[in-house]
């Protein structure tokens, strides 16, 4: 977690998931804090540039860089974004095959679910903005459901319809992506804590190892909160609304010897792109702060709305 109490997306991923960042400016600050901050020796990496500037302004700078794990569970429903392919072997629909048939896409429905592991590397470059790094390891499902009624070409005619392929896909991923943040603070509306207003971007991407499939996820978030003392430590919360789009080529078999399907298919070969279904939602997290530097923090999210998503954190700051 970066230490401006401001939270970004870690990947997901997926998707596609979602990391912290943590933003405190007090230009409240009495004399004393102000002589301190302004004698305090620089960070051995030279970052924030400018950080004079900010702090002449009364500006509690993060520890400029940071390392944080997180785990993200995500569940979510996805769209064919075209027509799904498929290529039957064996039973009827495969007979003196492999035959070729295509399922409308309005035919076909997609749930998934996440599990994943997330590496964040972060820097302050400047005093309002963030750059890190991410690298993941994802274990996950798509269930594909897909209607034949409408297929062209069956040998089955109506004796097919309401006959609905499944094919489970399970997969493990490798990710990587980027992100920035970009945070600020507005005077306080009621009381004397200021309001953070923060804008998040990332891109990330996983290639998939038990199937031929690549996710390619898109983040931007804005996100609006406040940041209290406890104690020594800090506590923040805030309430963000995202748009996360997610992209997905999956190509596979999948066989279904010895299952209800096998005499009308055998061996199936698919291909198909997926989108996520719905796009934006809404999330609430909490950042924790502590230790004699506020070094270390921990972060929770609650993502509701039109999917869940669940993200536990926790992190350094060197």
């Amino acid at each position: 977690m970066f230490n401006y109490s401001v939270k970004s997306q870690s990947v997901l991923l997926a998707s596609v998931l979602l990391s912290g960042v943590s933003f405190t400016a007090n230009a409240n600050n009495d004399v004393n804090t102000v002589v301190q901050q302004q004698t305090k020796p620089s960070h051995w990496s030279g970052l924030p540039l400018l950080s004079d500037k900010a702090t002449e302004r009364g500006y509690e700078l993060p520890i400029p860089v940071g390392v944080s794990l997180f785990y993200n569970n995500i569940d979510a429903d996805y769209i064919a974004v075209n027509d799904f392919e498929v290529q039957v072997d064996g039973g009827l629909l495969g007979f003196r095959g492999p035959n070729d048939y295509v399922v409308p896409a309005e035919d076909v429905s997609i749930t998934g679910a996440d599990r994943s592991v997330q590496l964040k590397i972060d820097a302050w470059i400047l005093p309002f903005w963030n750059v890190y790094a991410l690298l993941g390891y994802t274990e996950g499902n798509k269930d594909i459901l897909a209607k034949l009624d409408n297929v062209e070409g069956l040998p089955c005619d109506e004796a097919c319809n309401g006959v609905v392929l499944p094919i489970p896909i399970n997969y493990t991923a490798k990710n990587y992506g980027i992100g920035t943040v970009l945070a600020g603070q507005i005077d306080p509306i009621i009381g004397d804590t200021p309001v953070i207003v923060m804008a998040v971007g990332a891109i990330v991407k996983a290639n998939t190892n038990t199937t031929d499939s690549v996710i390619k996820t898109k983040i931007a978030s804005v996100r609006v909160g406040q940041r209290f003392d406890v104690g020594t430590d800090k506590l923040a919360w805030f309430l963000a609304f995202s748009h996360q789009s997610v992209d997905q080529n999956v190509t596979g078999d999948y066989s279904f010897v010895g299952t209800e399907l096998e005499p009308l298919m055998e061996d199936v070969k698919f291909d198909i792109d997926l989108a996520k279904e719905e796009t934006k939602n809404m999330s609430l997290s909490m950042n924790y702060d502590f230790g004699p530097k506020n070094e270390w923090n921990l972060y929770a999210e609650y993502g509701f709305l039109n999917w869940q998503h669940l993200i536990i954190g926790f992190g350094r700051r060197f």
